[in-house]
């Protein structure tokens, strides 16, 4: 049987979806019971806690289905190869005497600000398959940058 979608993670990706879907299973509860308190004060066309709360836990419910159809077919890769950059690597490169770590994710599990560039990013496509002392030009939003491979781990 086919999977209904392809999702490659990191471990700490992986991670954190099950920390979140736990976090979900905490806080649904307490949105359930403001919601049946709020529909115990009358009527519900006016009741604005009451309509709050059946949104939010709809949104809850909603999350919950995603994160677990995304946990139930993720591929957990760890990065392995310190020879060639793949899914999952952290690439030590250096720009203009600057060095910087990027880690190569999903697109879901991205996070610029932190060093996670999506593996569909046009950082991320140009450092996949290289390997330490290559060079590689990016044109990025801001123009065009330059970075030399340093180190893979």
């Amino acid at each position: 049987m086919k999977k209904p979608i392809e999702l490659k993670l990191t471990r700490e990706g992986f991670d954190n979806l099950k920390a979140e879907l736990e976090a979900l299973a905490q806080r649904r509860p307490g949105v359930l019971s403001r919601m049946v308190l709020a529909r115990d004060q009358g009527d519900l066309s006016e009741n604005a806690g009451y309509h709050a709360a059946k949104e939010e836990l709809g949104r809850i419910d909603r999350r919950t289905r995603e994160l677990k159809i995304m946990i139930r077919f993720a591929d957990v890769v760890d990065g392995n190869s310190s020879s060639i950059v793949d899914f999952g690597s952290v690439v030590t490169v250096e720009s203009d005497g600057e060095k910087t770590d990027f880690t190569i994710v999903n697109k879901i599990e991205a996070d610029p600000l932190r060093g996670k560039v999506s593996d569909v990013s046009p950082i991320g496509c140009a450092l996949l398959g290289k390997t330490v002392g290559d060079v590689v030009e990016i044109d990025i939003p801001d123009g065009k940058v330059t970075f030399k491979i340093l180190k893979i781990h």
